[in-house]
């Protein structure tokens, strides 16, 4: 003989079968309540903002960290004050640089791994070109907002000055910084020239803004 156990209360018609499945979820809702009231939202708030002033200055200490690396290649030391400056700057706006594009016109890409590395880490996608003719051939295939250029390659110490005019006259009109190894004046038409890496990424910062805006 069969036997069927009801869940029907006969005197109200509720059907507790019904209510069975969810019986974890209401378990876990109780659970979480009485977290809730016991801790207090004052507990819960303030650990949920130490957790985020803590990630933020793991960026900024990440981006100090790599700075410095940026400064033995470069075998330059910098001041304290302006590398913190630059790392929260690059905190603040460093959003506005991902998805952006970047052409790097240097015969010895490898010089530069460094400034690319962290510029790469923001979310930057960077193109790299050793000669003028492979510049141009990139130009012509993409869409960039800055164009990164050394000054001398080719045994030609002006090669960058003579591309200058290609560059601003390519279709995406991109700002143009010179990343050089001697200082001189900016040529007319760039958008800044500079032999220091916080200058360089300042620039970048700037140009960003700018095309942001």
């Amino acid at each position: 003989m069969d036997i069927w156990i009801s869940f029907t209360s006969p005197e109200s018609g509720f059907n507790w079968s019904d209510v069975l499945p969810y019986t974890p979820h209401l378990l876990w809702a109780l659970f979480f309540a009485s977290v809730f009231f016991i801790v207090g939202p004052r507990t819960i708030r303030a650990a949920f903002s130490r957790a985020t002033k803590l990630g933020f200055a793991g960026v900024e200490l990440e981006l100090s960290g790599e700075m410095q690396e940026v400064e033995r290649a470069r075998d330059i030391t910098l001041p304290a004050s302006l590398r913190n400056q630059l790392t929260r700057r690059m905190k603040t706006i460093g959003p506005q640089l991902r998805s952006s594009r970047i052409l790097w016109i240097d015969d010895n890409p490898s010089n530069n791994s460094p400034e690319i590395s962290i510029l790469q880490k923001l979310g930057v996608l960077i193109d790299l070109a050793k000669t003028d003719e492979e510049a141009r051939e990139k130009m012509e295939g993409a869409v960039y907002d800055i164009v990164i250029s050394d000054m001398e390659r080719e045994n030609d110490g002006e090669a960058g000055l003579k591309l200058l005019p290609e560059v601003l006259s390519s279709i995406s009109n991109p700002f143009i910084i010179f990343y050089v190894g001697v200082q001189r004046d900016t040529p007319q038409g760039a958008f800044g020239l500079t032999i220091r890496p916080d200058e360089l990424f300042n620039l970048i910062l700037d140009a960003t803004e700018r095309r942001k805006s």
